[in-house]
């Protein structure tokens, strides 16, 4: 995903909510607790705000999702509603790569039909370059937050934000279909090891999208993942983007994701 992106993780409500890019094409993904996913599209970012007014699509399973194939699943009206502000200045995430990424805290609502959910945490906001292999955000108990990608990473603790050498990442899950689990060394001279978890094994997105220069398809998946640092553990997402070169249709996934527990 390109554009701005917003990883936020309410500790409280277990909610991991992803907004990427801006205006109609903005893609907002909401996982809850629960097992439910919200997926709709057309959002406000900024860095001090996001807000999202629209009917989503309700998945209680994987979703699969490919461009003209109609999505079934029921609509329901959502509203997200977050104030944003700065918990660190922002940096590049590889040195003087394009990709910029800050830690940010939040505070808000989020609405699903009559329901509504107080959330308040923290997250990530950043400016993508463009897509990579895995892509990893985290925030800890102990209000430390973590990014991980081939490129480079970050680390956040208390209020300085500092990169990060990502050495020996390391993924478990198949082509085409989302990570569910994950494990880095991140940091300098004393790195300290990051592992992961998917949350729920029927709760993650697929897309399945155009290659930018039309020669094949790209996978994009999201799962939100259980995560644990020096002992403290965390909530946050994994992205992971495969490519294929194919002309041939997408095919779906063949069946679900093993349970690591």
């Amino acid at each position: 995903m390109t554009g701005s992106e917003l990883v936020f993780m309410c500790a409280d409500t277990g909610a991991v909510v992803c907004v990427g890019g801006g205006g109609a094409a903005a893609r907002v993904l909401v996982f809850l607790p629960t097992g439910e996913t919200f997926w709709a599209t057309g959002a406000q970012v900024r860095p001090d705000a996001v807000r999202v007014s629209a009917m989503a699509a309700l998945f209680t399973a994987p979703a699969h999702i490919v461009p003209g194939e109609p999505v079934t699943a029921r609509q329901v009206p959502l509203s997200i509603a977050l104030a944003l502000e700065p918990a660190a200045v922002d940096l590049a995430l590889a040195g003087d790569g394009p990709e910029r990424v800050t830690v940010v805290h939040g505070s808000g609502s989020i609405a699903v039909g009559s329901v509504v959910y107080r959330v308040e945490g923290a997250g990530w906001l950043s400016t993508a370059a463009g897509p990579v292999a895995q892509r990893a955000r985290a925030v800890f108990q102990d209000r430390s937050a973590t990014f991980a990608a081939e490129l480079g990473g970050a680390v956040m603790v208390n209020t300085e934000l500092r990169r990060a050498p990502v050495a020996d990442l390391a993924v478990r899950g198949q082509d085409r279909v989302p990570v569910y689990r994950l494990s880095c060394a991140l940091g300098g001279r004393t790195p300290r090891l990051v592992t992961g978890e998917i949350r729920d094994t029927m709760q993650h997105v697929t897309f399945v999208e155009p290659a930018p220069d039309g020669a094949g398809w790209v996978w994009w998946s999201a799962a939100p993942f259980v995560f644990v640092r020096s002992g403290t553990t965390g909530l946050g997402l994994v992205e992971r983007t495969t490519r294929a070169d194919s002309p041939r249709e997408p095919l779906a996934p063949a069946g679900d994701l093993p349970d690591p527990y």
